[in-house]
């Protein structure tokens, strides 16, 4: 018997408990919750700024001309390698990751930091 075979013969019984009553109206409401969770806390992201909007996206990659941009970032954050700025892709994330960890700033300091040379960079 396969893995879908088998899936398909829980679904089916679920099906059966529910349609005689037996399954739990409890487990139902549980995955109502999570669900009605789960989009309150992606509102919650969206509302806090944590999602990137489109504009946030373009700089991401600074449209695509990070490569140019490696000198430029490695003269302002010495502590950075080449390889790890360009294995970054010139990411927003992934910079601030990387300026906090060899900087030892806070997340907040450390995004300025970035987003303020993303500005320079006019990308």
């Amino acid at each position: 018997m396969n893995k879908f075979t088998e899936q398909n013969k829980a679904t089916a019984k679920q099906d059966t408990q529910a349609n005689n009553g037996t399954a739990g109206v409890a487990d139902a409401a549980a995955k109502t919750n999570q669900m009605t969770k789960a989009v309150a806390a992606d509102k919650a992201k969206i509302a806090a700024g944590t999602q990137k909007p489109a504009e946030a996206a373009k700089k991401d990659a600074f449209n695509g001309k990070w490569h140019s941009q490696i000198q430029a970032a490695k003269s302002n954050w010495s502590k950075i390698s080449e390889s790890e700025l360009l294995k970054s892709g010139g990411v927003e994330t992934n910079l601030v990751d990387l300026v906090q960890q060899r900087y030892s700033l806070s997340q907040d300091v450390a995004s300025k930091q970035v987003k303020s040379f993303i500005d320079k960079c006019h990308c």
